[in-house]
């Protein structure tokens, strides 16, 4: 635990790592996190970052009443305001219908290599 937290707290200072939670009576029943990806300057394009969305979570209880998606949403509307190219997301199959009713889509011009031996 305590690895975590300093893990966090390091990601979060140095601000290529931002965090949003939602709250229930007070208390933290959701979190998404988002890494701010650079891409190397060209001259013909738009060099802005991309956002990669992980860790994110919903205690089951608030699951289906409005936390996913209002942390999805204030993650898009800083993605917009901060100028960013797009969101990735490697959603769980879980997750998946809930990022495709906040907009997310199959990509078109991401292309993988899975590493796996």
């Amino acid at each position: 635990m305590e690895e975590a937290e300093r893990w966090i707290h390091d990601r979060l200072d140095g601000g290529h790592w931002l965090a949003w939670v939602v709250e229930t009576e007070g208390e933290i029943c959701g979190h998404v996190f988002l890494c701010l990806v650079e891409r190397m300057p060209e001259p013909y394009g738009d060099n802005n970052p991309v956002g990669y969305v992980t860790n994110f979570y919903v205690l089951p209880s608030q699951r289906n009443k409005g936390a996913g998606s209002a942390l999805l949403e204030a993650l898009k509307r800083h993605a917009r305001s901060a100028g960013l190219e797009g969101l990735i997301v490697w959603p769980s199959e879980r997750s998946t219908p809930l990022y495709q009713r906040c907009g997310f889509q199959p990509p078109e011009e991401l292309l993988e290599l899975p590493l796996d031996t």
